[in-house]
């Protein structure tokens, strides 16, 4: 956890001196949905509905396992989906396009990468999410999932399904820099759709969604070896809340002899990896797609799987059906 993370978190009460830095980032985005909703900031509607799966907080939430999750559904549910994800971490610079087998977690972002290996269908990536559409479109996608789009307010959407981290929920309510929050807790009140990752439900939402770990898997294409509980393993994450990960690796009584922890979207090299010697490797698949082609024969990840509350599924295939009526799918 960072030094900002740790304010946000109730561990410093120095963070409150950045309040008025809130007050004009509040400032500033207020005036951002204000020029919108007037149209003075231009706003694109597509021929397509578009579901924003969205955090108003920084850090992780559970947004890709869940992203996978819904693309699954949408396909059970006969949409032809694709996916809009902005290539956090990749090397596109201005260039949108469509994730192939060929390119690498680097070169399109971790997130696309997993998703793209995952759900099977269409996933563009790039700074411009209209951009992407249109490239999604051209590949004969119904339905437009936009992958931590919430404040990206250029896109119009149908639905908005925001997700909260149920163990860290909203932090200390403030905006950032002051706390974790990119938009007011107000925010929430704007769907119906807001499911919390893990721990009952509170005040801020009515769903919550489950994560299942299932057993290790190797990340070396190939590798024989079979995980093995009574070894102990180095711990290496990148995500936006390792401890979730930690967690739920003490849940699954896996041993650990260290926890290496890097920044949200690190491009992991075989040197980050100089102090796991003499035993064996376990990261998230989110890490795991970028460390392929140098990954060795103990090194493993947990895959994650979810399931959100048969309630939060109801209503949003009550919402399905009330889109696919409307544009006619």
């Amino acid at each position: 956890m960072n030094w900002f993370e740790k304010g946000w978190y109730g561990q410093h009460n120095w963070i409150y001196g950045l309040l008025p830095l809130s007050g004009l980032f509040w400032l500033l985005s207020l005036l951002r949905r204000w020029l919108f909703k007037i149209g003075l900031k231009k706003s694109h509607k597509l021929p397509v509905p578009v579901v924003v799966v969205g955090n108003i907080t920084v850090g992780g939430t559970g947004k890709t396992p869940f992203v996978i999750w819904l693309v699954a559904e949408l396909q059970k549910q006969g949409f032809k989906p694709g996916v809009i994800n902005r290539g956090y971490g990749s090397e596109l610079g201005k260039i949108n396009k469509v994730v192939s087998t060929q390119d690498t977690a680097q070169q399109v972002g971790d997130e696309a990468k997993l998703i793209a290996l995952n759900s099977k269908v269409p996933v563009a990536v790039g700074r411009n999410r209209i951009k992407s559409a249109n490239l999604l479109m051209a590949q004969g996608c119904n339905i437009l999932v936009c992958d931590d789009g919430l404040q990206h307010y250029k896109l119009q959407r149908d639905l908005e399904i925001i997700l909260i981290d149920g163990s860290r929920q909203l932090g200390n309510h403030c905006l950032l820099p002051s706390g974790p929050l990119r938009e007011g807790k107000w925010r929430l009140s704007s769907t119906p759709f807001v499911i919390q990752n893990g721990s009952q439900p509170t005040e801020f939402s009515k769903f919550k969604f489950a994560t299942q770990a299932l057993p290790p898997k190797p990340i070396l294409a190939g590798s024989v070896q079979k995980f093995d509980l009574n070894l102990a393993y180095y711990a290496v994450c990148g995500i936006g809340n390792p401890n979730r990960f930690y967690q739920t690796l003490n849940e699954k009584n896996i041993q650990l002899l260290e926890k290496y922890s890097f920044i949200d979207h690190h491009q992991f090299t075989l040197k980050d990896f100089d102090k796991c010697t003499g035993a064996g490797v376990i990261m998230t698949e989110k890490d795991a797609v970028k460390c392929y082609s140098f990954a060795q024969p103990n090194w493993w990840f947990l895959p994650i799987t979810i399931k959100p509350d048969p309630e939060f599924i109801r209503l949003l295939l009550n919402q399905l059906t009330h889109l696919r009526n409307q544009y006619g799918i």
